[in-house]
């Protein structure tokens, strides 16, 4: 039996390519039939023009997916888009202009080409069906004889490779075609339409985008790849993040994606502006959402105040139940009895959050050898480091505190996208470039020393910081007019006098800065031996093997303590007599744990606490009223001030001058408290001047005012003294306080705290606090604040105007003005108070100088440290320098960001219109500044876990200058070429020929500046995203 030979169409040659095979069909077929399991734009454009001969085109697709359930059928349909929608970003790639896809959509617009996918069950079928024309079919004699068509059935896919690349088997098909168009046919019934979403993707690709659509999506890629997706457990199970605004949502996205990169991210906003509630989202995250062992590292004066106190208030759970998580003090790093419990945390912590981070930025010190040990051992760890200043006099601050996380590997950032193969070598360059410039100390070059870190790329890629001034324009952007900022007055002086108030103590105190002992040896205020037993005059071992760092922590300790007693004397009489009685009790437990070393000082012993006898009766009845531990006293400072050694060896320490000098310090001591003892409250100046403000002072007449003072004694006595004149309506907390906070809170700024004054029962006017209020409470019922102390530190008095300095919402200002109308007239402003004492405040900076070595500048109007020391003429510059401090200056990031805030609320949708838009969108506009190309490509990135990127890379921006082809990547300046308002006019005259010139150019610059730096293996290219003229 004859057989008729098998037309076989493989691509092995041009001639046996199925291109030529289906160009040569096109001319004398009215219709084609496509079976195929893809379809690309380049099936289409590799025909040329011929396809344009026939009259329709059907092309029915496969896929793989068994299941047939609608929602899956719908992701079938989806999954082809994509793909056909992918095929149009390659054919791109050599097609610039995809010239040719002008012709196809007006086909499918006509109904001249159709597409469905197959989705009763897996298609794989591969077929071209041709069928002729009428005309050309009757030209042959025997018409009835011919078939109506051809077929072509194999292997090759209506592709550009299916085409003409591979080698493939297919064979024509001539006597059997009727059966292939019926098999076509009822594939075809039974397929989805996908033609109108085929020709959306093209029409997408094909449009002309405006110069706006181009800055948009230019500034979408720019920050999508600086956040971290938002997942549904953050907008459906967590607490804390519906209560975050966006510019805090930001960092905390933010820090999750930089540590997944490099296991280490740093938070650095200024004072005030919520770190600790961003803190909360990462501990909430990874603990409760990953289950993974989370340790808080925090210092001794927030644990309870600010932490522990946020957590019971948002996620108690995490402290109560069966959660991974531990709260641990800086100082309990180094503590003798908590080292099994470092132990445990070095081998199987997951996630380390350090507050306050700074004070780990010395490599040198106990705690941070120990914190660096702890990081190496267990398993990987990633770390958070929250903090203001990461930097203090040296940029190796901050890369002391990397190298925490980096244990000292000086390549760690040699991987994309930073290229720095050396981290010493690094900020070695940075402290260069800042000699350079300056060639001053970092102290006097501060606009060049932030100009260098803002520039820094490391910097960029570890550190989250916002300014004030850009948060409080993120959050007008977002909460739009109903966010209202209050107007801060200039502070008021409230004028008093520490001699009136303390008589003869304030003599006795003065001169305790400056006496002798028996062998002439000057003592300042005490000695305190047993807070410094390995100094000369007590240590008598080896001194070979005295650790350094311990003697020059034990000095450390004593000056603290002295700062401490100073600060609390300026405080108040209650809070100094608290601190002295502490100390004194803790000294004569040392006597009589010691005197009976011998008999003789057991003799000197039991004569001085003889002599002693009322003060060591007042004192322990004292300290019986006021139960609190030694560490309550002063929570700003760590606890190892109160940890002094228990056990002295008599072979190593000389008990008897312990004994003596501890003695000595005993008779100061008892002089203070002898003096207190006949203090009477109603001759307290200070207690006087706060009454006279509360009761005369117009701004604060009938108002909410919250009194700031440092310690929980003075802010005691503060409330008893205003409850004995009369004064209502009061509240105290501190550190101690019981009881509900977030009722104390409603009953003093009901309406930011959802409620009204009519929904609370006694209402409070005047809040007397500690610094433990957290940070972030809502507090802005009151618009006045008086702090009862000299602000040793600037940084406390932003704190504590953050309290009532914040935003206010225009329905809660509403409610709140039509229940007390006369608050209207000071609604918009925010009062304060400092105290200080005038007369005696040069007496008290020269006794700090004596105690802490370093010279205090003060300002007499705003307590505050200056640059110089300030006269009246100097108050007005001083207040600018201050709210200059406070407030902040937008970066050029920020005000990117700003801007990119404020093009998302001009188009809220846009965040679902972006994924349809194609990639390599372009357009033109007129130059603003000089001409040239803007490209936003998509660059490569080493993932944590070794693999690299793929469509989750870094996004960068670049613009090629027409006139000398120089490369700019100036964020800053390239954002000013390229912004531009909605209504921006579409100007474009590039064509292809001078654009893949210019193609050229920034290919080859990313492959010599990024790709070779980061060592990209083969295969991995930039991804073109946007483009735009400037002409």
């Amino acid at each position: 039996m004859a057989h008729n030979t098998l037309y076989i169409v493989d691509n092995s040659s041009e001639k046996a390519s199925v291109k030529k095979y289906l160009s040569e069909w096109c001319s004398i077929s009215k219709q084609m039939d496509i079976a195929t399991g893809y379809f690309e734009i380049g099936g289409l454009l590799t025909l040329g023009e011929d396809w344009q001969k026939l009259d329709k085109i059907r092309i029915i697709l496969g896929n793989e997916v068994t299941k047939r359930t609608k929602d899956v059928i719908e992701e079938v349909a989806q999954t082809m888009i994509e793909r056909f929608r992918s095929s149009m970003e390659r054919e791109q790639e050599k097609n610039e202009f995809l010239i040719g896809v002008p012709a196809i959509i007006k086909a499918m617009k006509a109904g001249k080409i159709e597409c469905r996918v197959y989705d009763s069950n897996k298609f794989h079928a591969k077929a071209y069906i041709t069928y002729f024309r009428d005309e050309y079919r009757e030209q042959f004699i025997s018409a009835m004889n011919v078939p109506l068509g051809y077929a072509l059935v194999g292997s090759s896919n209506f592709t550009k490779a299916g085409l003409t690349q591979n080698i493939e088997l297919n064979v024509q098909v001539k006597d059997e075609v009727e059966q292939l168009q019926k098999w076509f046919d009822e594939h075809w019934q039974n397929g989805t339409d996908i033609t109108e979403a085929v020709l959306k993707v093209m029409e997408m690709h094909c449009r002309e985008f405006s110069p706006y659509d181009v800055y948009l999506r230019s500034m979408y890629e720019y920050f999508k790849s600086h956040e971290e997706t938002v997942s549904e457990w953050e907008e459906n199970e967590s607490v804390v993040y519906k209560g975050l605004s966006k510019y805090q949502k930001d960092g905390y996205n933010s820090l999750i994606q930089i540590a997944e990169r490099y296991s280490g991210a740093f938070l650095c906003d200024g004072v005030g502006l919520g770190k600790t509630f961003v803190g909360m989202m990462l501990i909430e995250r990874y603990v409760k959402k990953e289950r993974k062992n989370v340790v808080l590292i925090v210092p001794a004066s927030a644990r309870v105040s600010v932490w522990e106190v946020t957590i019971k208030r948002l996620i108690p759970e995490i402290l109560e139940g069966f959660y991974p998580f531990k709260i641990i003090n800086h100082t309990d790093l180094l503590l003798d009895k908590n080292q099994n419990l470092m132990n445990q945390i070095a081998q199987q912590a997951e996630i380390i959050i350090i507050d306050e981070a700074h004070h780990f930025r010395n490599r040198s010190s106990n705690r941070y050898r120990k914190l660096f040990d702890m990081m190496q051992a267990g398993c990987k760890k990633q770390m958070f480091m929250l903090t203001a200043t990461p930097i203090n006099n040296s940029f190796l601050d901050l890369q002391h505190l990397i190298e925490l996380f980096t244990h000292r590997q000086e390549d760690y950032f040699s991987a994309a996208p930073l290229g720095i193969h050396s981290l010493a070598g690094h900020f070695k360059k940075m402290e260069k470039q800042l000699d350079q410039v300056s060639g001053t100390a970092i102290s006097d070059s501060l606009d060049i020393f932030g100009d260098i870190i803002r520039a820094d790329k490391l910097v960029t890629e570890l550190v989250v910081q916002r300014s004030r001034a850009y948060v409080k324009r993120s959050l007008l952007t977002e909460q739009g007019n109903n966010v209202l900022f209050s107007e801060r007055k200039p502070p008021t002086v409230a004028n008093y006098s520490l001699e009136k108030s303390y008589g003869r103590l304030i003599n006795d105190f003065k001169e305790s800065f400056d006496h002798k002992d028996k062998n002439g040896k000057t003592i300042t205020i005490l000695s305190l031996a047993i807070y410094s037993p390995y100094s000369d005059d007590y240590f008598i071992g080896d001194k070979s093997k005295m650790d350094e760092m311990v003697t020059g922590r034990q000095q450390q300790v004593v000056n603290l303590i002295r700062i401490l007693l100073l600060k609390r004397f300026e405080s108040s009489i209650e809070a100094f007599k608290e601190t002295c009685i502490k100390i004194y009790i803790r000294l004569n437990k040392f006597l009589n744990d010691y005197k009976d070393t011998d008999a003789s000082s057991k003799r000197r012993v039991e004569r001085k606490q003889a002599e002693q006898e009322d003060i060591l009766r007042y004192s322990e009845e004292y300290a019986a009223l006021n139960q609190t531990s030694i560490e309550d006293i002063e929570d700003s400072l760590p606890d190892y001030v109160w940890n002094t050694q228990e056990v002295f060896d008599v072979n190593v320490f000389n008990i008897n001058a312990l004994l003596v000098d501890t003695m000595m310090d005993m008779d100061t001591l008892s002089k203070f408290i002898e003096d207190m003892m006949e203090f009477k409250p109603e001759n307290d100046d200070k207690i006087r001047e706060l009454k006279h403000i509360l009761h005369e002072d117009t701004h604060i007449q009938n108002k909410k005012v919250i009194i700031f003072t440092e310690y929980k004694a003075t802010a005691q006595y503060i409330y008893r003294e205003l409850q004995k004149s009369g004064f209502t309506e009061l509240y105290e907390i501190d550190g101690q306080t019981s009881g509900d906070r977030h009722e104390m809170i409603q009953r003093f700024a009901p309406y930011y705290n959802g409620c009204s004054s009519a929904e609370v029962t006694d209402e409070i006017k005047i809040l007397i606090a500690t610094d433990v209020l957290a940070e972030g409470l809502n507090l802005q019922d009151a618009s006045c604040l008086i702090n009862y102390e000299l602000h040793w530190n600037p940084v406390r008095l932003m704190q504590r105007i953050g309290r009532i300095d914040r935003r206010r919402d225009a329905d809660t200002e509403a409610h709140l003005l039509a229940d007390h109308p006369e608050l209207k007239a000071d609604r918009d402003f925010a009062y304060y108070w400092n105290f200080l004492p005038p007369k005696e405040l040069e007496d008290l900076l020269s006794l700090y100088k004596t105690v802490s070595k370093k010279t205090l500048r003060i300002s007499k109007t705003f307590g505050i440290e200056g640059e110089k020391l300030l006269t009246p003429d100097d108050e007005y510059e001083a207040l600018k320098e201050f709210n200059s401090h406070y407030e902040g200056s937008t970066s050029a990031e920020e005000e990117i960001a700003l801007a990119y805030q404020q093009l998302l609320a001009d188009n809220p949708d846009y965040l679902e219109q972006v994924k349809e838009l194609p990639r390599k969108m372009y357009s033109g506009k007129m130059a603003s500044t000089r001409k040239g190309y803007f490209f936003c490509y998509e660059l490569p990135t080493k993932r944590a876990d070794g693999s690299w990127s793929d469509g989750d890379g870094i996004y960068r921006w670049y613009v090629v200058d027409s006139e000398t082809n120089q490369v700019t990547e100036d964020l800053h300046e390239i954002w000013t070429a390229v912004k531009c308002e909605r209504d921006e006019s579409r100007a474009f005259n590039a064509n292809e020929e001078q654009f893949s010139e210019v193609r050229k150019v920034i290919g080859n610059y990313i492959k010599k500046n990024y790709l070779k730096a980061i060592q990209a293996p083969m295969g991995k290219k930039a991804k073109l995203v946007t483009w735009l003229q400037m002409i």
